[in-house]
């Protein structure tokens, strides 16, 4: 009896891990579509309501820019710089995402290209993008650390 009761319990446990993790997959997939969306949109305020009030983004050649606020003014910083810009792509191929209890990291491969009207010249690039997400109090994810490198 006592046998049967344990294996119960332990499929139990696993069946609500499971769905949990479904449920937190289903999130970050969201959140990564918002990512994308906001990118492809060039909408700086979307971008910026994904982070965590305590994120931290490692911009290449850039010093740490710590706390949405200032991840927030770097955002808007760049309004001026693409002015008339069209995007034309941004994609992230994602290549792995992992979960574990309240926070997950994910890591993939970004494209983007704006045209810009003549004479200014369009900008492509690729790299690798690293995103460590944090479950939120209201149980949404955000994005903790983001870290990328171009090609």
């Amino acid at each position: 009896m006592k046998l049967r009761y344990t294996l119960f319990v332990g499929l139990a446990v696993s069946s609500i891990a499971l769905a949990q993790g479904d449920d937190a997959r289903k999130a970050i997939d969201a959140l990564n579509r918002q990512f994308i969306t906001a990118c492809q949109n060039m909408d700086h305020h979307a971008s910026a309501a994904l982070w965590a009030d305590d994120g931290v983004d490692l911009l290449p050649g850039n010093a740490p820019l710590i706390g949405k606020a200032k991840i927030s003014a770097w955002l808007d910083s760049l309004t001026p710089q693409l002015q008339g810009g069209k995007m034309m792509y941004c994609t992230v191929d994602w290549q792995d995402i992992r979960i574990h209890g309240d926070v997950a990291y994910e890591w993939g491969i970004n494209r983007q290209k704006i045209e810009f009207p003549p004479p200014k010249k369009a900008f492509e690039g690729e790299g690798k993008i690293l995103l460590i997400l944090k479950r939120q109090a209201d149980g949404s994810w955000k994005i903790a650390l983001e870290s990328w490198t171009s090609k």
